[in-house]
């Protein structure tokens, strides 16, 4: 099947027992490759056992071309070309906006999370032989929040339990690696609005974690999402009513200084007091914005190969940022209804 296309799409979940034999597949007959995992571990393995083959036969395996991760993927990319300076970090916030018929996510990223949270220490090793060049230090750290009021969103946020910040991550090692662009700290929220919600998501989270530990608890996870998730996830999946009202926005804050230091490696003394704003949204995340997603990033491969001088910096295992952020994605994905837009420019700036 692989040798019959030139870029292979693949879906089928959990990408932690069925990913791996694909992407070797695709690599062996020089097919080209995206996904719509948002599984970390599965991720960073790929990078580390295949980036150098993928790269030398000439192969793009791009990962996280779903929701998970291409709105913040592509959103920090956007940021980063749209502030005059020097930025230090870029806060994501995601929200949720279910219509009448309220929303829902299909069974199997349920069933992905809870063998993500089970295998949570297979991650270390991992990324002990991924992460092995030392970024330079940050000009001000920047700590993940907890239970926090976002004035950006107008409600209560929690960290984002899903795989964009892991993605950043690898986006900004290997932009300092091999392009010396400066690091920038990413950290990502989920806008849960009230907090009563907050409430009731950390409670849902905790119950989530312990029992995704232990294989018997783990099994009820499994064979009961509906009653565990309050509802939310179910084998069934949204209804159409359900996909054609709900709806996305993810809030970039980011912050940084007008002035460029002349050296990725040179610290800037003061606090970073100048920020932009941003602003992506799109249709129904699940189903509707990830179809879009993984589609274009699909059809971007195929028009980067048939360039003289594709836009996508090199072949190999590349997260969606690294890949996509010099092509016409953005352009691909608007008659879809998915906007990027600036809503607050740096003071000062031209």
């Amino acid at each position: 099947m692989c040798q019959r296309g030139t870029v292979l799409i693949n879906c089928v979940g959990p990408y932690r027992f069925y990913g791996e034999q694909i992407v070797k597949a695709c690599i062996e007959a020089n097919t080209h490759y995206v996904d719509i995992s948002g599984e970390p571990h599965f991720l960073e393995s790929m990078q580390v056992k295949y980036d150098e083959l993928a790269k030398s036969r000439g192969v793009y395996i791009v990962s996280a071309c779903g929701f998970d991760s291409i709105p913040s993927e592509l959103g920090i990319a956007f940021v980063k070309k749209e502030f005059p300076g020097d930025l230090n970090s870029v806060e994501t916030y995601l929200t949720i906006l279910p219509g009448p018929e309220g929303a829902a996510c299909h069974y199997t990223t349920w069933e992905s999370a809870v063998h993500g949270v089970a295998g949570a220490h297979e991650l270390g090793p991992v990324r002990k032989q991924l992460y092995k060049t030392r970024l330079p230090r940050a000009d001000h750290k920047v700590d993940q929040k907890n239970l926090h009021f976002s004035e950006e969103v107008g409600g209560y946020s929690i960290p984002f339990p899903g795989a964009d910040r892991s993605v950043a991550r690898r986006t900004e090692y290997y932009e300092f690696l091999e392009q010396k662009k400066r690091p920038v700290q990413v950290v990502s929220y989920f806008n849960v609005g009230s907090l009563v919600n907050a409430a009731k998501v950390m409670f849902v989270g905790a119950v989530f974690m312990l029992f995704a530990k232990f294989e018997a608890t783990r099994k009820l996870l499994l064979n009961y999402p509906g009653f565990f998730s309050a509802g939310v996830f179910t084998h069934e999946g949204p209804t159409d009513k359900q996909i054609a009202g709900t709806r996305f926005e993810m809030k970039l804050v980011g912050h940084g200084y007008l002035e460029k230091t002349h050296s990725v490696d040179e610290v800037h003394s003061d606090l970073p007091t100048q920020t932009i704003v941003a602003q992506v949204t799109g249709p129904e995340p699940g189903y509707a914005a990830t179809s879009a997603f993984v589609l274009e990033s699909a059809f971007t491969i195929l028009q980067e190969v048939e360039q003289p001088r594709p836009k996508i910096p090199r072949h190999g295992v590349l997260t969606p940022g690294y890949a996509f952020q010099n092509t016409n994605i953005y352009q691909r994905l608007a008659p879809y209804g998915i906007k990027f837009e600036v809503l607050a420019r740096p003071a000062n700036s031209d």
